[in-house]
């Protein structure tokens, strides 16, 4: 084995990226991050939220009381798992037939610090949805909606600096809806807002 040109990739790849993150370039102030963040007006600010937020999720179990209308009827998918840093929650529905078919995720994970403004996010077809409370805490949520033919499919993303959840759901003939609202309702409850 060749451990010099083993080596040459990971060297090649370092010496390519770190001009990149070390550029003064002014052109590239629109999209980074920092410049995001003081554009939304949504900086950072430790302490907003409860810091042990993930942690309180040892299981999706812990999970499946906020989903419980949701959920009634579907099993947990076999990949989903939950843990202090974050959690990975599905359910779906034992039945095959496409009208059949419901899956309901939440995916909660660590944030960046940063949150996008609705004009940042802009022009990708998603609708913002305004929440006071969401807003106060310097977030934003949004979902983006899909109509099939016996379904809707919605996916609902609630953004903090110290948190993102984002939840999959929709409409099924008579079951409730998790749609938009119904999505932002539940994260507001993971979270404690």
């Amino acid at each position: 084995m060749n451990r010099t040109r083993l080596l040459a990739v990971p060297v090649a790849l370092a010496c390519a990226l770190l001009p990149a993150c070390s550029s003064e370039d002014s052109s590239s102030d629109a999209t980074s991050p920092d410049s995001a963040s003081s554009d939304s007006g949504s900086e950072f600010t430790p302490g907003t939220l409860d810091e042990d937020i993930l942690a309180r999720f040892s299981s999706c179990a812990d999970i499946e009381p906020d989903v419980a209308d949701y959920i009634d009827g579907l099993q947990a998918g076999a990949a989903s798992e939950a843990g202090e840093n974050g959690a990975y929650c599905q359910w779906e529905s034992p039945a095959t037939g496409f009208d059949a078919i419901r899956t309901v995720g939440v995916i909660l994970e660590p944030g960046t610090g940063t949150v996008y403004s609705a004009d940042q996010m802009g022009g990708s077809g998603l609708t913002v949805i305004s929440d006071a409370d969401i807003e106060k805490a310097g977030g934003i949520a949004y979902t983006l909606e899909q109509e099939i033919a016996v379904a809707s499919v919605a996916v609902t993303t609630v953004t903090l600096p110290e948190v993102s959840v984002t939840i999959t759901g929709g409409k099924w003939a008579d079951r409730p809806a998790l749609d938009g609202p119904a999505s932002v309702a539940v994260a507001k409850e993971l979270i404690g807002i």
